[in-house]
């Protein structure tokens, strides 16, 4: 199975190999801000299943941690960390299945956000 998608502007595209390994909303505040939303909704993949194609940029939020965005249109894109790849789940082309099994920082989630029926973590998820 292959799934691609995009930045804002199509300037940065992925593709993804096979199935995530898992899918998870983030509500820590660094996400929060980078987003501009509430949380984060993504999909991760092993980072060598994963294609990127196209000029981006990063920068490193946590110590190993990079937040990459497209330099033409500005949407935050990717995340790696070690030999995975977050890859949002609104920006796919199609995001059938990418259903979120857990959501962590539950600490910072904002009080007008309803909990998903799925595993909670006050911080980070526990491995």
């Amino acid at each position: 199975m292959e799934r691609s998608g995009s930045c804002a502007c199509g300037a940065l595209r992925f593709i993804a190999r096979g199935d995530a390994s898992r899918v998870g909303l983030c509500h820590c505040l660094v996400c929060q801000r980078a987003h501009g939303a509430p949380y984060l909704a993504f999909a991760v993949f092993a980072r060598a299943a994963v294609d990127l194609c196209g000029p981006y940029a990063a920068w490193e939020s946590s110590p190993g941690y990079y937040r990459l965005h497209c330099p033409t249109c500005g949407s935050r894109f990717v995340n790696l960390a070690g030999d995975e790849i977050e890859l949002p789940v609104a920006s796919f082309d199609d995001a059938t299945g990418l259903v979120p099994q857990y959501e962590n920082w539950i600490t910072r989630r904002l009080p007008w956000v309803a909990p998903l029926p799925v595993p909670q973590f006050a911080r980070n998820r526990e491995s």
